[in-house]
């Protein structure tokens, strides 16, 4: 994915069992109506994320929510939730490839994680959300893709 994202493909991400890892991984998606065709809206927007849990996550910035491409005059404000099945370990923020900043909160739950982009530079970026809890559940955002206008 990362030499995708590095091309400037805009994919979204997943993860799905097999017939024989029944109930490893989970290709989980944020759809405003919980329809066959609201479903279908939001993995074509791209809205998903994947996890190897039951984990919950929601990963904003601004309006966008993950998968979409955005413009913004500000730096950037990443805006995490996180409900996971056991106490998370880390919760990383990647951007371009490289990790820019961690938490390490150990509890189940991240009610409203912030992490301002101050080292924001114009053009475009994106970012996305990877979190570990303490047993080794994994869950990851689809990147939010944001064209930074800085201002001279």
């Amino acid at each position: 994915m990362w030499n995708a994202w590095a091309k400037g493909y805009k994919l979204g991400v997943q993860s799905s069992s097999d017939h024989i890892s029944t109930h490893t991984s989970y290709a989980c998606v944020v759809a405003e109506q919980f329809t066959r065709a609201g479903i279908l809206d939001a993995i074509r927007k791209r809205h998903t994320y994947a996890a190897t849990d039951n984990i919950i996550m929601d990963f904003r910035i601004g309006e966008a929510i993950m998968g979409d491409i955005m413009e913004s005059a500000t730096p950037p404000k990443l805006v995490v939730k996180i409900t996971g099945t056991a106490p998370i370990k880390q919760i990383d923020v990647i951007k371009n490839n490289q990790y820019v900043h961690q938490i390490k909160p150990e509890s189940s739950r991240v009610e409203s994680f912030e992490y301002l982009d101050n080292a924001a530079v114009a053009g475009q970026s994106y970012y996305y959300i990877r979190a570990e809890q303490l047993d080794g559940q994994l869950a990851w955002s689809s990147p939010i893709w944001v064209t930074y206008k800085a201002r001279p």
